[in-house]
């Protein structure tokens, strides 16, 4: 982790998170909204699609100052019930860009979809996201661009104790400075 990215904390969202979450996506200026969903979407979309953190299959990650989320990781099960593919999403807003938080997040997929037996780890952005593209080479993604898109797939390893504690151990530490947070989120 460098400089920039140390005063970030990555953890993973719990339910009393889902606020920021909703917060970060409307903060999003147009531009990084148009590169994370492929298309325009305003506020009612987003609204909308922060309920979804709430789904059965859904993992995901943010990169925090305090009480404020800045960018987001989301493992998302593309079939809920039982499949092995899942696509990864990745969202930071503009004035946190440029700060490894990509690269830190995506560290936090692999390993949880490593230990979701996943075996096809999905990634799609625009032709003309260069660094979402990079982000997918630098961890092994195989990438194929088409027409107006790019789709990168990792195959995640098997789970090994070693990648179940490495989980286990993060989400500990997750939830105790979430719970720290708490008082401080809701006193204002």
């Amino acid at each position: 982790m460098d400089d920039a990215t140390a005063i970030y904390r990555i953890r993973k969202l719990w339910p009393a998170d889902y606020g920021a979450f909703r917060r970060h996506l409307l903060r999003l200026d147009a531009e990084t909204r148009l590169a994370r969903f492929g298309t325009a979407v305003n506020d009612s979309f987003l609204e909308a699609y922060a309920d979804t953190a709430k789904r059965i299959g859904t993992v995901i990650y943010g990169a925090f100052i305090g009480r404020e989320m800045y960018a987001s990781a989301e493992l998302r099960a593309i079939h809920p019930l039982g499949d092995t593919m899942a696509e990864a999403a990745f969202a930071v807003e503009k004035d946190h860009q440029k700060h490894g938080l990509g690269s830190a997040l995506m560290d936090r997929i692999i390993t949880a979809a490593q230990n979701r037996g996943i075996g096809q780890l999905h990634m799609i952005c625009m032709r003309e996201n260069s660094r979402m593209q990079r982000l997918a080479r630098k961890f092994g993604a195989r990438l194929k661009i088409d027409q107006g898109e790019a789709t990168g797939e990792i195959e995640p390893a098997h789970p090994t104790p070693l990648s179940l504690l490495d989980e286990a151990m993060h989400d500990t530490t997750d939830f105790v400075t979430a719970v720290m947070d708490w008082p401080r989120r809701y006193a204002a």
